[in-house]
């Protein structure tokens, strides 16, 4: 049970998706890069019910918690990891805020 609306993987056998996951269109699963003349290669994994918005970029290294959102045309940078139940925005992407309690809204950070 996952919602792709046109999702691109790259590198699919080095991607690893999470049940329920909601990858929105035009995002981009990049398991590898050529830096400096030397191709380097690494997994992308995709927690339960995480949410990447349109536009989304996500390079190699990177592991995306549970139930985490990474926004609209944001940059998750290699290496990364976004903490379940966190907002992360932006190009590079940081962390923009992390869910409340079950039934109560986010906060920032």
């Amino acid at each position: 049970m996952v919602f792709d609306d046109g999702c691109i993987f790259v590198d699919a056998t080095l991607t690893r998706v999470g049940a329920c996951a909601n990858l929105n269109e035009f995002v981009v699963l990049q398991g590898h890069s050529l830096e400096e003349g030397v191709f380097k290669s690494d997994h992308v994994v995709l927690g339960n019910g995480c949410t990447l918005g349109p536009a989304a970029f996500i390079h190699y290294g990177v592991t995306i918690g549970d139930h985490a959102v990474i926004d609209a045309d944001s940059f998750v940078m290699k290496g990364e990891t976004a903490d379940a139940n966190t907002t992360w925005r932006g190009n590079p992407a940081r962390m923009a805020g992390r869910a409340g309690a079950p039934g109560r809204p986010g906060r920032p950070d």
